[in-house]
């Protein structure tokens, strides 16, 4: 999951009244990791964080965090296995 807009988690946070060390032990994930997702430089929360912290803030997790799409592409090219001309070896 990723941060939809960081500055809107960090203003959260500012209106409660909270330090980002009371967010990270009220959600079980260190100080250093509540700034990353403030400033935007983590780009792959996992669910369960993203839960604790938006329950730390009172808010919908949908508000304030989205899943990141899975990427699949079909169209990656893998060896051949075999002889290469299509007969079994």
């Amino acid at each position: 999951m990723y941060v939809i807009d960081p500055g809107k988690l960090k203003r959260r946070r500012k209106s409660l009244g909270l330090s980002q060390m009371q967010v990270a032990v009220l959600s079980k994930c260190t100080q250093q990791y509540v700034s990353l997702l403030e400033s935007g430089r983590d780009s792959d929360c996992s669910e369960d964080i993203a839960i604790r912290i938006c329950r730390t803030l009172q808010v919908e997790l949908e508000d304030y965090f989205e899943a990141r799409p899975i990427i699949r592409n079909s169209a990656i090219a893998t060896p051949s296995r075999g002889t290469g001309n299509g007969n079994a070896a």
